[in-house]
């Protein structure tokens, strides 16, 4: 039986060499897969930053995380800056916290303002 996907995501470009992709749902085992390729995609394209915004994820397991990590570490070899917003959701928060998580991915709580062009 398939379910429908519990993970809506976003992309937007607000600056020329910025992506935004927001995340929106359950961040799992289920759909990390779907955020991955949609990552790797846009990190192919090499922006000079990409933001990825969880603020409005309900849950973020480990899955996810590992997601969050590969991109950081696809984005380095790049050389695209990747800022993980968190916004004040705790769930998200929290889930980053207990797997350190936390101190391997740069963190905001607020999207950053576009960089003029």
């Amino acid at each position: 039986m398939n379910f429908p996907s519990s993970l809506r995501l976003r992309t937007a470009w607000p600056a020329p060499h910025a992506v935004l992709v927001t995340a929106r749902g359950d961040l799992d085992s289920a759909t990390a897969g779907d955020l991955a390729t949609l990552l790797s995609d846009r990190l192919w394209a090499t922006p000079e930053r990409l933001v990825v915004d969880l603020s409005e994820v309900d849950f973020l397991g480990v899955a996810g995380i590992g997601v969050l990590l590969h991109a950081a570490l696809q984005a380095g070899q790049g050389g695209t800056e990747l800022l993980v917003v968190t916004g004040t959701n705790p769930i998200v928060r929290r889930a980053l916290r207990v797997t350190g998580t936390d101190r391997r991915l740069e963190l905001a709580e607020h999207r950053p303002a576009p960089a003029p062009a």
